[in-house]
């Protein structure tokens, strides 16, 4: 074979492979057109890149606090099987991809209790999107106008549209589970009790949905405790500790100075975590939910400093990634870090 006739052999070749990578191409455009136009998206993104997580053994409790960036996001494994989320970011992108991520990867389908603890667009962000591709049973809503946070409205909106049962946060709540064979304590510490149930008159509610609105909750397994704070200031925290000196506590569930464990308040700011409830609760481990470089500079030196005088030893999801506190069926915990990806 002369060379033009290689040539043009060659030239026939490198065309019909560049055909065929066409084809190849064209067909996989369209299935993906196909596939995106009857499949939306978030239902199959959210299957990849899921964090690496061992499954719950069986009689443990488990409080995930989820890195969701500059915000608030915590699901817990109560050791009955049921499912708690507490808060759902800022409803970023990227926030709510490493939630619904990590919902995925603990094989969650169901959420038994759904709490946002006030209107925070940095608490709420993502619960719009957890209502659409989770079945959510039962909610807990921040005695606030619907209106207070745009974020905040389209959860209300998508919460009424689902039909989902919700009440207002209130101390009265108390979710605990006193027989078989992992009985807990799951109750409402903050706010006070409302007079409005579920109901759409919110009349005399805080419109703005401000901090002093946030729901806390206490949890105890086998006496290793946890208190989760929200965003509750520093005058909240004045009231409990007043409370327990007048022993005005004793009728309800919780016993506050046997927590171990602290979400810390409104991602570490001066204005909560004082030194003083710090040392009522006797914390032994804190845990910071916050995003790097943030524009709040959190968490604060004032902050820190108080943990440090209290002797906590504390983990913050800005350095160490989600936090994982593991309360084993004897009652004892370790609290552990997934790590920066």
């Amino acid at each position: 074979m002369g060379y033009a006739a290689e040539k043009e052999d060659a030239e026939r070749r490198v065309k019909k492979v560049k055909r065929i990578v066409c084809i190849v191409l064209v067909v996989l455009l369209a299935g993906l057109c196909i596939f995106a136009a009857f499949v939306p998206p978030p239902s199959w993104k959210y299957a990849f890149r899921l964090p690496e997580l061992e499954k719950r053994a069986e009689g443990e409790l488990r409080v995930h606090f989820i890195d969701v960036g500059q915000g608030d996001a915590t699901v817990i494994e109560l050791p009955d099987g049921k499912i708690m989320l507490v808060d759902g970011g800022n409803g970023t992108g990227e926030a709510t991809n490493s939630l619904m991520r990590y919902l995925n990867a603990l094989k969650v389908k169901k959420i038994d209790y759904l709490l946002a603890t006030h209107a925070d667009t940095d608490h709420c962000g993502g619960l719009d999107t957890v209502l659409a591709y989770k079945e959510v049973e039962r909610a807990f809503l921040p005695f606030t106008a619907p209106t207070a946070d745009s974020e905040y409205a389209s959860f209300y909106t998508a919460l009424k549209e689902t039909g989902c049962s919700y009440t207002y946060s209130s101390r009265r709540i108390d979710l605990s589970v006193t027989d078989g064979e992992t009985p807990y304590t799951l109750a409402f510490v903050y706010p006070y009790a409302f007079d409005a149930e579920s109901s759409d008159d919110l009349n005399g509610a805080d419109a703005t949905g401000g901090n002093e609105t946030s729901a806390m909750v206490w949890l105890d397994y086998k006496g290793a405790s946890v208190l989760l704070t929200g965003d509750a200031p520093k005058e909240v925290e004045e009231l409990l500790i007043m409370e327990a000196e007048l022993g005005l506590q004793g009728k309800f569930a919780y016993d506050l100075k046997s927590t171990e464990i602290l979400k810390v308040s409104h991602h570490g700011s001066s204005d909560a975590t004082s030194l003083e409830f710090l040392e009522h609760l006797g914390v032994k481990d804190a845990v910071i939910s916050c995003g790097e470089n943030n524009p709040y500079s959190h968490p604060h030196k004032e902050t820190l400093d108080a943990l440090t005088l209290a002797g906590v030893k504390t983990k913050r999801t800005d350095q160490d990634g989600s936090v994982i506190v593991t309360v084993h069926a004897d009652g004892k915990y370790e609290v552990t870090a997934l790590g920066k990806e």
